[in-house]
């Protein structure tokens, strides 16, 4: 039987991980201009969550990942050891998506305002896709996820990449049914490389001619985490408008 789970970590299970090599198929991030855009989500200095870095105030993220009061989740970017911030910020608000539905994890999508970070070479902000693109394009996946499923699975403190592909609606449906909505992407199945606990809210990101995309963020997949079955990413393409409304807007 194929259960589904969405993609955030235990805070308990990750503040007791161990070092371990790989994300499910991934390999260790060497430097953080390689993906600056990388956020880790800590609570009382545990990783749980991923994001990316869209602007100076913005960070996005998955629906599922949001955390009350959100000054209890602390901002780490531009490091590839999430012990080890290059830069920290308190969260000062965080705002899920008004339709977001934790039964189906449709419209995962949410946003955290932070102080401004300074942009350079470690820590840069990623155009968020306002396009769809065709199945069997590259993607790159990138997190502290665990490198395998089930609970004897590891929270690396090197952040992981992997590449995969993405894959049509139809071919998704094909495992996953009608869970799959079209404000999701998948990516993976068919042995290819594959997120897991730890991956939620984080990037998956294309190459458009140069220049980097942010596709989705991490939001649910198989509890196996294994690479036989395609994950789920919210698509921020389906979501463009409330995205761009709440880049500068103050939230409360």
């Amino acid at each position: 039987m194929k259960v589904f789970i969405s993609l955030c970590a235990l805070v308990l299970l990750a503040h007791a991980a161990q070092s371990a090599d790989r994300i499910v198929d991934g390999a260790d991030v060497t430097s953080t201009t390689f993906v600056p855009w990388q956020v880790s989500l800590q609570k009382s200095g545990s990783h749980f969550c991923g994001g990316s870095v869209i602007s100076a105030t913005r960070i996005m993220c998955a629906a599922h990942c949001v955390q009350t009061p959100a000054s209890s989740t602390t901002v780490v970017v531009g490091t590839t050891d999430y012990r080890y911030p290059g830069q920290s910020r308190t969260a000062l608000s965080w705002l899920r998506h008004p339709s977001y539905n934790s039964q189906t994890i449709d419209y995962d999508y949410s946003m955290i305002t932070v102080s401004a970070l300074t942009l350079n070479s470690d820590v840069a902000a990623i155009e968020v896709a306002s396009q769809e693109y065709a199945a069997g394009t590259q993607a790159l996946i990138s997190g502290w996820g665990k490198t395998s499923g089930g609970i004897f699975g590891q929270i690396p403190h090197t952040l992981q990449f992997a590449y995969t592909d993405l894959i049509s609606q139809l071919q998704c449906k094909a495992t996953w049914g009608n869970q799959v909505t079209d404000r999701m992407q998948c990516a993976g199945g068919a042995n290819l490389n594959s997120a897991c606990n730890g991956d939620s809210g984080g990037p998956i990101a294309v190459n458009d001619n140069g220049t980097w995309k942010l596709v989705g963020n991490t939001s649910w997949g198989s509890s196996s985490c294994g690479t036989s079955y395609p994950s789920a990413w919210s698509k921020n393409s389906a979501v463009y408008s409330w995205i761009q409304s709440n880049m500068c807007a103050d939230q409360i």
